[in-house]
Order: structure tokens, then C-alpha cells, then sequence
């Protein structure tokens, strides 16, 4: 367990946190862009957001963890980069049968995030969520800072995939870069992506600034 100056306690995640967990990331990532692109009727987005959260987080308790605050208004999902190589198939029929009829999007994303997935060894950050009354006050940074510690200790590199210009400026403040020399639109039109890196730094070496 971890206490930032801010006084933010980062734990990890358990079974029992599964139900606020989801109401959590499906705040901070029903509006998202690719949410849209997934499942363009808002109803039925969240609908579907409601029931996909919690084979998310339980797929991710068995197989990485999950990172939590005291208060349940952000999760960090971190998975070995083997399990984000090689995709579950027992996992896909699930989020198969939950997306239905949008399964054949769910599985155009995944694909995409496959191809762009280094081979080189890492961490991947699945998801990095905060509820939308609790942004830009910290607890992202907290959630990251918490397993930053962890990856640099270990020379750890970690991959993630931005959907939103926000947090890519944020995990920009915190070392990460663009590993693609523009970003990655999906399909049909739609939004960007940002595959992303970042490299384990020895004690007291500071952030990189800006791209590489």
C-alpha cells in the first residue's frame, strides 16, 4: 500500500471492489471516443459498459491487478505483457458475447491494439480510470506513481494505448511517448489512438520531456 504526499492511499483491487470498480470505469470511459466508435447509441453503450466492466476487472484480478484509491474513484488495470500479446480465448468469447451484435468492433479494436503491442518485455497499462468528478485532481498521477515505483525498481518498461488527447498529455508528464510517428485511427473512420512507452528511470534521474 501506498500514501503520495497528497495523502491518496493506492491498494490492490479485490473481488469485493468489483461492483463500485465498474460504476467507476464506466463513468470515466462510457463517453470515451472509441466508446462511441464501439457503440455509437449512448443507451445501449452503457448498458453494455455495465456488464463488460466486471469481466474486465475479473479477468484482470486473475491474470495482472488491479490498482484502487481508498475511495473507489479510480482503478489502474495492469496486465503482464504476455497476456496482452496473446490474446484469451476464453476471455474473447466473453466479451464477445456481451458486446453481440457490436462484437465484430470489439474485436476490429483488438486487433488493432494487438498489432501495435511491442514484443519487447513489459508491463501493459489495460486501463487507467477515474471518475469524472475526480479528474485533474491527482489520482491518475497517484495510480500511476504507485506502480512507476514498482517498474523502476525492476527496469520495467511499460506500453499503453491512449484514446483521448488528455491522457496523452498526461502519461506525457510521466515519461511516456508515442511510438508511432502519427497515431493510430481506427476504421470506418474513426477516432485516433496513441500506442505509448515509457522506460523504467534509475532513482532521481528525471521525466523525459516531450515525444521521442
Amino acid at each position: 500500500m501506498t500514501t503520495t504526499p497528497t495523502t491518496t492511499v493506492i491498494r490492490v483491487a479485490d473481488r469485493h471492489d468489483i461492483p463500485a470498480l465498474t460504476a467507476t470505469l464506466v463513468e470515466a470511459f462510457v463517453g470515451t471516443p472509441d466508446a462511441v466508435w464501439l457503440i455509437p447509441d449512448p443507451a445501449e453503450r452503457r448498458h453494455v459498459y455495465q456488464r463488460l466492466c466486471p469481466a474486465i476487472l475479473t479477468h484482470a484480478m486473475t491474470s495482472g491487478t488491479v490498482y484502487t484509491s481508498g475511495d473507489h474513484a479510480g482503478a489502474a488495470v495492469w496486465l503482464p505483457h504476455t497476456i496482452a500479446h496473446d490474446l484469451d480465448p476464453h476471455h474473447t468469447a466473453l466479451i464477445d458475447r456481451i458486446a453481440g451484435q457490436h462484437a465484430p468492433r470489439f474485436a476490429r479494436l483488438a486487433a488493432v491494439l494487438h498489432h501495435h503491442t511491442p514484443r519487447r518485455p513489459h508491463t501493459y497499462l489495460a486501463y487507467l480510470g477515474v471518475t469524472p468528478d475526480r479528474q485533474r485532481h491527482g489520482l491518475g498521477t497517484a495510480l500511476l506513481a504507485h506502480r512507476h515505483t514498482t517498474c523502476d525498481t525492476a527496469g520495467t518498461p511499460v506500453h499503453l494505448v491512449a484514446t483521448t488527447t488528455d491522457a496523452r498529455r498526461l502519461y506525457q508528464r510521466h515519461g511516456y511517448y508515442d511510438t508511432t510517428p502519427t497515431p493510430v485511427h481506427l476504421p470506418d473512420g474513426g477516432p485516433p489512438l496513441w500506442p505509448m512507452w515509457r522506460q523504467p528511470r534509475p532513482a532521481g534521474r528525471p521525466a523525459p520531456t516531450g515525444t521521442h
